[in-house]
C-alpha cells in the first residue's frame, strides 16, 4: 500500500485527533451500520470508498478504525463521504437491498463497486481519495456546506510539525 511509508510521518498527537474524528463519524446515524450489508457496528473503513463496513464486507483496502494509523487525507475522505453520501452515489440505481446470503452479498459488493452497476451515472469517475474535494457527491462538504466541513478543513490545513502538512 502506497500510504504505508507516509503513515510513519503521522505523529501520535495527529493520530489521536484522527481517532477522535473517526469515533465521532461512527456515532453518526448514517455510519452506525455497514455500508453494504447494514449490520450494526461497523469497525472497518474503506480508504478507497470512504465508507464504514463490517468485517464480513471489508476487502483488502481496509483500515481498522480504532487501531490503525490514518493519514489526514484518508480521514478527510471518509469524513466527506460517509455511508449516506456514498450510498447516494454507489446505490443511486439500486433496485432492492442486497440479500443477506454471503455469496449473494459478495456478488452485490462486486457489482456495486467494481462494475458500478448501481452507481450515479452523471459522474464519469467515482469519488475517491484523489478527487473527493472537487467531486459533485462531496463538494458541498468540502466547500463549507456542512457535514463536518470545519474538521475537513482542519485536517487538510492544520500544520503538523512532524510532517509539514500545512
Amino acid at each position: 500500500m502506497a500510504f504505508r511509508n507516509q503513515k510513519l510521518s503521522v505523529s501520535a498527537q495527529q493520530n489521536d485527533v484522527h481517532k477522535r474524528i473517526l469515533t465521532g463519524l461512527l456515532r453518526q446515524e448514517e455510519n452506525r451500520r455497514c455500508a453494504d450489508c447494514h449490520a450494526r457496528g461497523p469497525t472497518w473503513a474503506s480508504v478507497n470508498l470512504g465508507v464504514f463496513v463490517c468485517l464480513n464486507c471489508s476487502g483488502d483496502e481496509r483500515i481498522d478504525e480504532g487501531r490503525d494509523t490514518w493519514l489526514p487525507e484518508q480521514v478527510a475522505f471518509v469524513q466527506a463521504m460517509g455511508n449516506a453520501r456514498a450510498a447516494g452515489y454507489w446505490e443511486a440505481n439500486l433496485p432492492r437491498p442486497p440479500d443477506s446470503d454471503m455469496g449473494l452479498l459478495r456478488t452485490f459488493i462486486t457489482d456495486k463497486y467494481v462494475h458500478r452497476r448501481y452507481a450515479l451515472q452523471q459522474s464519469s469517475e467515482p469519488p475517491s481519495i484523489d478527487n473527493f474535494a472537487a467531486h459533485p457527491v462531496c463538494v458541498d462538504v468540502c466547500v463549507g456546506g456542512g457535514g463536518g466541513a470545519s474538521s475537513w478543513w482542519f485536517l487538510m490545513h492544520h500544520k503538523y510539525p512532524s510532517n509539514g502538512i500545512s
